[in-house]
């Protein structure tokens, strides 16, 4: 009884083993067709999207036509009711993926913030300390010039330091767009010999947002998307102001 309680232990091991791969696997090929060119890594919210049900979204020329494509395509995983099941994203091994933590985000983390911490320094700063300072700054923070007679506290009433203020929030984000946006993963889910895969893909940015569901067919160990579907589309709306004008700090 022992043995065979161990020998399901080992299966039942080996078959999460094998599942964590292959999510692990279809993310990271994803993430490469979906993050810029000129991300050096991207941030990915920790908890997993909910997988929406399927079968209610693709139309029947559309089975039709991945049947065509692979006349053995399982159907029937067209029809496979999702989990409501999320998963937490530090468990997995994903390429140049950076978990979003509440220390960049006061709000929540679903979306970037629309606070940034503000660190002064001597207006007269020796460039090169400056731009050290810019290279090497935490996520989410603005490195201000600043003379030694403007109050810290008045910055919408210094229209000098207002304006340096607009400016170094807006070549932040030019010069760290990985800033700008957050992605959300849900947790795949495969056909039962793992040649397909659904996997729902949003991207959330402080102002708007733009995800998908889309369907992956393996080729010889390459995921590619064969067809998209539930292309959604989020944005943030203000009574007082547009959403792009707010901008909010935080002291150091």
């Amino acid at each position: 009884m022992k043995q065979t309680l161990f020998i399901i232990s080992i299966f039942f091991t080996l078959n999460l083993f094998g599942q964590k791969s292959d999510i692990e696997n279809l993310i990271n090929q994803v993430a490469n067709y979906e993050i810029p060119e000129n991300f050096e890594y991207y941030f990915l919210v920790p908890k997993s999207l909910e997988q929406e049900k399927i079968d209610d979204s693709l139309q029947n020329y559309q089975i039709r036509e991945l049947k065509m494509v692979d006349k053995d395509f399982p159907e029937n995983f067209i029809y496979a009711q999702p989990q409501n099941e999320t998963v937490n994203w530090k468990n997995y091994n994903l390429n140049e993926a950076k978990l979003v933590s509440d220390d960049y985000n006061y709000n929540h983390i679903l979306s970037p913030p629309q606070t940034k911490k503000i660190k002064f320094v001597k207006y007269n700063i020796d460039q090169k300390k400056y731009d050290s300072l810019i290279k090497n700054k935490e996520p989410y923070t603005l490195i201000l010039k600043k003379k030694w007679l403007w109050s810290e506290n008045r910055i919408w009433s210094n229209k000098k330091l207002y304006s340096n203020f607009v400016d170094s929030w807006e070549m932040d984000d030019k010069n760290n767009p990985e800033e700008t946006v957050y992605f959300h993963f849900s947790k795949p889910i495969f056909s039962e010999n793992k040649k397909y895969a659904i996997l729902s893909v949003f991207k959330k940015r402080r102002c708007n947002g733009n995800g998908f569901t889309g369907l992956y067919r393996n080729d010889n160990g390459i995921w590619k998307k064969i067809i998209e579907f539930n292309q959604v589309e989020s944005k943030t709306v203000s009574t007082h102001i547009n959403c792009e004008e707010i901008k909010m700090v935080d002291y150091e």
